[in-house]
């Protein structure tokens, strides 16, 4: 008995399938088109997910280098002694445009960004608060009231920075959708005369 005959005996009380059946079983044709339309979204999602908290991340990185950059000059008293004879909104103007000077490419820091210099008596009584008012951004507590010499200062930067992907419907903070990003920088200055 030949190896086929045997197999056929085998198989001789099971119903054949059909045709059509075997050969839409068989098929491949068109199996990854299908494969890629079910894992596309998941994978998308996933790929925009990574690419906004690092954009946010590196927004966050380059507004906390500015701040930092430009709280130098009040914690030397290079800055408030060029800025003597100014009002203190040309100040805290004039200080947003040492704060932007140092943000390049990343987001627009003269549209964005807002800026605020606070003063105070010791680190105890350093009381500041998150500038989100009812789910929006408040920036009514911001303004410049510069330290003198060995006095305590905070400098306050912050910004609505957009998210442009939510697809998981993360809370991120403000009403409108937007994210809030702050830096700051906490110091006494410097003895300066």
């Amino acid at each position: 008995m030949s190896l086929s005959l045997a197999w056929r005996g085998r198989d001789a009380g099971r119903p054949r399938r059909p045709r059509l059946l075997v050969r839409f079983t068989r098929s491949e044709s068109g199996a990854l088109a299908v494969e890629f339309g079910l894992i596309a979204p998941f994978f998308f999602g996933l790929l925009f997910g990574i690419l906004e908290v690092a954009l946010t991340f590196w927004s966050t990185q380059v507004l906390e280098t500015a701040v930092a950059n430009a709280a130098r000059q009040i914690y030397t008293g290079s800055f408030q002694q060029g800025a003597v004879s100014m009002s203190q909104t040309d100040a805290l103007a004039k200080f947003k445009d040492l704060v932007c000077a140092n943000v390049t490419a990343v987001f627009n820091c003269k549209s964005l960004v807002r800026v605020d210099v606070q003063k105070f008596t010791s680190y105890s009584a350093t009381t500041i608060t998150v500038p989100v008012k009812n789910g929006a951004f408040d920036t009514s507590g911001f303004g410049y009231n510069p330290p003198g010499p060995n006095e305590i200062c905070v400098v306050r930067a912050a910004m609505e920075y957009p998210v442009y992907v939510n697809i998981f419907g993360y809370k991120t903070g403000l009403a409108n959708g937007n994210r809030l990003i702050m830096a700051s920088s906490t110091f006494r200055t410097e003895p300066y005369q």
